[in-house]
């Protein structure tokens, strides 16, 4: 517990609390973050799953850094309104289960970005163990958006 009363002491967690400008960033920056590593896997989850069959897997796969790039910026600015609360958020059940439903998106996207290379490479349909690393993309990424917002207001 000293660790996390540490971090709720640092001069990130106080920014983030104090300043007119520390938690309207990091909220800004999580939704922008959020909204790009969720929006561009869940349009590679649904060509997958056989949507959007006009757009090439070579061109989604692309577009995989910037998702990861989203997501390295939802992790900051989630660090920070962490900081702010952290001896709050251990023991809250919504955040708990969010942070569940992260890790399980980030470990399907990972699966499923090293499926669709090699569907990309061999030129074949997705099927098999890339479908199933596309439903769990989504219902993971669902997770953790509406746990997300219910820490808000629950």
């Amino acid at each position: 517990m000293n660790l996390l009363v540490w971090i709720e002491e640092s001069a990130l967690a106080e920014y983030v609390r104090v300043s007119a400008l520390g938690y309207p960033a990091m909220i800004t920056l999580h939704s922008l973050g959020l909204a790009i590593i969720v929006g561009l896997s869940v349009v590679l989850s649904l060509r997958v799953l056989g949507l959007y069959k006009a757009i090439p897997f070579s061109s989604l796969q692309r577009l995989l850094p910037l998702a990861w790039v989203g997501f390295i910026v939802n992790f900051l600015s989630g660090s920070g309104l962490f900081a702010a609360q952290a001896t709050t958020y251990v023991t809250d059940f919504e955040f708990l289960l969010k942070m569940f439903f992260v890790l399980l998106g980030v470990i399907f996207v990972g699966l499923m970005q090293g499926a669709v290379s090699a569907v990309v490479k061999s030129g074949a349909a997705a099927r098999g163990n890339a479908r199933i690393f596309a439903i769990g993309t989504i219902v993971a990424w669902f997770g953790a958006t509406v746990t997300g917002r219910l820490i808000a207001y629950l």
